[in-house]
């Protein structure tokens, strides 16, 4: 009876030990392929939004999915997601800074013309 229990000991001293930190970078990338995979199934496009270092950023809106209209092509169709991975739940709270941030949607349109040498942006806009 011994032996089992020192076997048993060793196997929990021994078991994979995920980190907090580990299991949300493990979830978040599950959460984005299976964002991925479902846009390949639905024409859409996908931008995430990271740091440099790859982290996710602060704020409400993970990522954007983006299509040209069916029936305009001239029109966008554009999504804001918050990607939630693992047990984490939603709250009424995130869909109300979710849906606030899709009113504060700044648009607004440019040119970029390469002439072989420079990049020109029609309006010359210096913030972008």
């Amino acid at each position: 009876m011994g032996e089992k229990r020192e076997a048993a000991l060793k196997a929990w001293r021994t078991r994979p030990i995920k980190s907090a930190f580990v299991k949300a970078r493990a979830s978040e990338a599950a959460s984005k392929e299976a964002l991925r995979a479902f846009r390949e199934k639905k024409g859409w496009r996908v931008a995430f939004f990271e740091g440099k270092s790859g982290s996710p950023r602060t704020g409400i809106i993970d990522a954007i999915a983006f299509r040209l209209g069916r029936k305009n092509s001239d029109l966008l169709d554009l999504r804001l997601i918050q990607l939630k991975g693992g047990k984490a739940g939603v709250t009424a709270q995130e869909i109300a800074r979710l849906k606030q941030a899709t009113s504060g949607v700044m648009v607004n349109w440019l040119i970029a013309a390469f002439d072989g040498d420079t990049l020109h942006i029609v309006p010359d806009e210096p913030a972008f």
